[in-house]
């Protein structure tokens, strides 16, 4: 578009630790990452351009009840804190490590799948926007990308396959010898940026939170910066993605996850290869 134009901006991150919000659906004991982090992207006169907002939920109140469009509740995060900024402002969700990880429904929100998702998404909008007004931006911020390339294991299905995805989906074995060739690829890429103080780990799938906050304390002693995030689902969806022995476990998770018990540790070395290349 010809009337549109590149403007300087200035930039600043923060993070916060919210509490039930979430929780780690395959185990009460299993990990939880609570971490909201906020990213401000100002014009040079100090008007609100773009936010980015990264929490580590599915958003699944919805189901397939639920035959209307809904952008759940991270789109009712987005339109509340673009409403309470106001200046025109474009609000950008993205998400985490959510492979296990659930939202946890506000207290009184009813049972509406609708209100649930209503009430999650503004409440989170609300203590985001908080803490977005404390946010100090600078303009002389480190700007960084790296692409790390990823070969991955040998494609194939859980041995519980049968009797979870399979079941669900209504797949045979014969439909998934000609299914994975076709839709998984033997290759992936992790793509990292750094703005400033944030840097942002794409992982090119659902990703447990254990292997998540595992690659984001990484992330900060490589790099030193201060507020490391992993963008899930980042370009492309391979599978679920969990340890060795979280696969093992099995349970739908696992059922999905079409590389072997090896995936994520391929994944999480591969993804820090390319956090390398940022310092």
């Amino acid at each position: 578009n010809a009337e549109q134009e590149l403007v300087p901006v200035a930039i600043g991150t923060t993070s916060a630790e919210v509490t039930s919000f979430n929780r780690n659906r395959r185990s009460q004991e299993g990990a939880v990452d609570p971490t909201l982090t906020i990213t401000r992207i100002d014009k040079r006169d100090g008007r609100a351009l773009a936010v980015l907002v990264n929490f580590t939920a599915h958003p699944t109140f919805m189901s397939g009840e639920d035959m209307w469009f809904s952008g759940g509740w991270p789109g009712h995060l987005q339109r509340t804190l673009e409403s309470l900024i106001r200046q025109d402002v474009t609000v950008m969700y993205y998400n985490g490590a959510e492979g296990d990880q659930a939202p946890i429904a506000r207290p009184n929100s009813g049972t509406s799948h609708w209100e649930r998702a209503e009430h999650y998404g503004r409440d989170l909008a609300v203590i985001a926007f908080r803490h977005w007004r404390t946010i100090p931006v600078r303009d002389d911020v480190i700007f960084q990308t790296a692409r790390q390339s990823i070969t991955l294991p040998e494609r194939t299905w859980h041995p519980l396959f049968m009797e979870t995805g399979g079941k669900e989906y209504g797949l045979s074995e014969e439909i998934l010898k000609e299914m994975l060739p076709q839709m998984f690829p033997t290759s992936t890429a992790s793509i990292s940026v750094r703005l400033g103080e944030l840097v942002i780990v794409g992982v090119p799938g659902e990703m447990t939170a254990q292997l998540g906050m595992e690659i984001k304390k990484q992330t900060a002693l490589i790099t030193g910066a201060k507020y490391p995030v992993i963008g899930g689902l980042a370009d492309e969806w391979l599978s679920y993605i969990l340890t060795a022995e979280e696969y093992g476990r099995g349970g739908y998770e696992a059922s999905v996850s079409f590389y072997g018990p090896e995936l994520g540790h391929r994944i999480v070395e591969g993804a820090l290869e390319g956090v390398k290349r940022l310092r």
